[in-house]
């Protein structure tokens, strides 16, 4: 059924421009965005005053993260380099952590720390990996991912306990690293090897000269390439595809919006993702209030075999968010031997080495209804990606690079680690490559409970 209720259409409508309207804010107006600047430091301001120092520090990483300006971002690194350099690292940390473990739920927390009494294979929702065990003098290593549960991290271990047999990586879910839940992990008595994909965050934390230490890999440096593969026997059945979660930063209605003002009538799109925020039925709506949804496939809460499967029937992958994390699917794209075309200006605007004349490339702002008129620009003896990426961007590179700033960290912190790391990737939850590591490492799986705070 194309037809939707006038009542629906109008809340499309409203939700539509109302996105549109906060995109040009936050990235397409320069002026829009030095007056959002200037708000949020007028707000900083007030919240210093009126709440205090630390307080503020949590505006000011507003500003570092809704600015398109580098001078303005360089403000706010000032305000929290003051800072440390006032009241130390793990004073300012700590202030940060009591401030956010305010807005914690407790039912999480609890959640979380029953886990790990548990134990595999659901300990702390699979967000916790052990890279290598405490070996004699030597440390061990875990990996914890996605932002919001650094702090819950905090709430469950005794980082003064836990940070005498181990060292932390830590796998960021978004860009803009000035956030209370990385900052809070300064208060931890242990070095924590962040990882900062994007330059701009990569010298943020590498400025702030603390126990946090950046590293040139991100979540989608660790793509299982024995679940994304080229197939070949497959039929180009798509000329699109996009995988993402059904929510308005990933910005379906703009694909939408194109292909009902594109003349290619022919053109056939594969839409798969699973709901969060937003419904099925809520991304079909907005197709329908665009009259394009004939065009569209539509695939929900399928496994990552399916998706592998459904991207090889694809001719080009579309990412057509403007910020957000360092976007794993289109690895997973490349890996399966699909080119991929993301908007200019992505993120802070880097132009990302993995996009290049062999994976894909970029989408000018204006320039999606051109791309779709072309069938994505699709030709298929001009692109290799699954050659590329597998020769430049593996979870062993990944890994490699990890243990390179490992051995950085032990010469200038004296420190001893055991640098015999477990290669993970991201299905998406964290995973060993090698599953037997699961039986190998249970015993130390056991012991994290021995440092969790007591209640």
């Amino acid at each position: 059924m194309n037809n939707i209720t006038f009542k629906r259409r109008m809340c499309i409508k409203y939700r539509v421009n109302k996105n549109k309207i906060m995109e040009f804010i936050r990235h397409d107006s320069a002026i829009a965005s030095i007056l959002l600047s200037i708000f949020h430091c007028v707000k900083y301001g007030f919240i210093r005053i009126m709440h205090g120092e630390f307080k503020a520090l949590i505006i000011a990483g507003d500003v570092f993260r809704h600015t398109r300006f580098q001078w303005v971002r360089n403000m706010a690194t000032k305000i929290l380099k003051d800072s440390l350099l006032k009241h130390g690292s793990r004073k300012t940390g700590a202030e940060i952590l009591n401030i956010i473990l305010r807005d914690v739920e407790i039912k999480i927390v609890n959640d979380l720390r029953q886990s790990i009494i548990e134990g595999l294979p659901g300990l702390y929702h699979r967000r916790l990996l052990i890279l290598s065990p405490p070996e004699g003098d030597h440390k061990g290593v875990i990996i914890i991912k996605f932002s919001n549960y650094f702090k819950y991290f905090l709430s469950v271990f005794d980082i003064n306990k836990i940070s005498q047999d181990y060292i932390l990586v830590i796998e960021p879910s978004s860009s803009g690293y000035f956030d209370e839940d990385i900052l809070c992990l300064l208060t931890a008595d242990t070095q924590i090897i962040v990882q900062s994909p994007e330059p701009v965050d990569y010298r943020f934390i590498n400025s702030l000269s603390s126990n946090l230490w950046p590293v040139d890999v991100g979540p989608n440096g660790w793509v299982d390439q024995r679940i994304f593969f080229p197939i070949g026997k497959f039929e180009k059945e798509y000329d699109i595809i996009m995988v993402s979660i059904w929510a308005d930063v990933k910005r379906h209605y703009h694909l939408f919006e194109s292909l009902s003002e594109s003349l290619n009538d022919n053109i056939k799109i594969a839409l798969v993702g699973k709901p969060w925020p937003k419904l099925l039925e809520d991304i079909k709506d907005e197709a329908r209030y665009y009259n394009v949804i004939e065009k569209i496939t539509f695939f929900e809460n399928i496994s990552q075999a399916e998706i592998n499967e459904i991207l090889n029937k694809s001719k080009t992958y579309l990412l057509l968010s403007k910020k957000e994390g360092t976007n794993k699917s289109i690895i997973e794209a490349m890996n399966s031997d699909v080119p991929v075309f993301i908007l200019e200006g992505f993120n802070y605007g880097y132009k990302y080495p993995f996009i290049n004349p062999k994976t894909g490339g970029f989408i000018k702002k204006d320039g999606l209804v051109e791309f779709i008129n072309g069938h994505g620009e699709y030709r298929k003896s001009q692109f290799r990606p699954s050659e590329w990426i597998r020769a430049n961007m593996t979870p062993f590179i990944s890994t490699q690079k990890i243990i390179d700033i490992i051995e950085r960290i032990e010469k200038e912190r004296s420190l001893k680690v055991n640098k015999d790391l477990a290669v993970k990737v991201n299905i998406p939850e964290l995973d060993y490559l090698d599953s037997n590591l699961w039986q190998k490492y249970e015993t130390y799986y056991k012991k994290l409970s021995n440092y969790m705070i007591h209640i």
